[in-house]
């Protein structure tokens, strides 16, 4: 409904996803003979988060969230705010993701926090691409007037994005792929 991407990361069938927004039984396919490790949530917002539950109730993974969010990603209220009659919320146990370097072996990234859109907004960096959640869109940037949204802060986490290596992949929670170079001379909030 609101064109939220997922991401399946996958290394010799070992495989982490993030956002799994969509409905679990359209992921359990691409699952099959393969080791989920782990999700990673960039935020807490609902659209973010509806087939966590299932798919936890399935594998039993670990999910990651920075700690600012998981309030958020409990709150049932927050789908209403949108007129919608379903609120999904997380339920199942969540850990709180550290910034900088992480391993979920044999993944390596960095958790870079990028508040703005939420208060727990935060970006995957490993290697050549970047999953950026609703902190930076092609040509757009996320919400800042839901809860937790602050502009301030999104400008502060945009000016950090801006450091990063420009030929960066970038892989957000709507809409298509880009690459920072082109953001950093198309995308009017950089």
């Amino acid at each position: 409904m609101f064109g939220t991407n997922t991401y399946l990361l996958d290394i010799e069938d070992k495989v982490i996803l993030i956002d799994p927004a969509g409905k679990a039984e359209k992921l359990l396919p691409c699952l099959e003979g393969k080791q989920l490790l782990a999700v990673l949530l960039t935020h807490g917002h609902f659209d973010h988060i509806k087939a966590v539950d299932d798919l936890y109730d399935e594998y039993r993974m670990p999910v990651y969230i920075h700690a600012e969010d998981e309030e958020l990603c409990r709150d049932k209220n927050q789908a209403l705010s949108f007129g919608l009659p379903f609120s999904p919320v997380i339920s199942c146990p969540v850990q709180h993701l550290q910034d900088g370097l992480n391993e979920i072996s044999p993944f390596r990234f960095a958790v870079i926090p990028t508040p703005g859109h939420t208060e727990g907004s935060c970006c995957f960096l490993f290697k050549e691409c970047i999953f950026t959640g609703d902190t930076l869109f092609k040509g757009s940037v996320g919400r800042t007037d839901l809860k937790g949204g602050n502009n301030a802060k999104l400008r502060s986490s945009l000016r950090v994005l801006r450091e990063l290596d420009p030929e960066l992949i970038i892989y957000p929670g709507h809409e298509d792929t880009s690459v920072l170079k082109d953001e950093l001379e198309n995308n009017p909030y950089l």
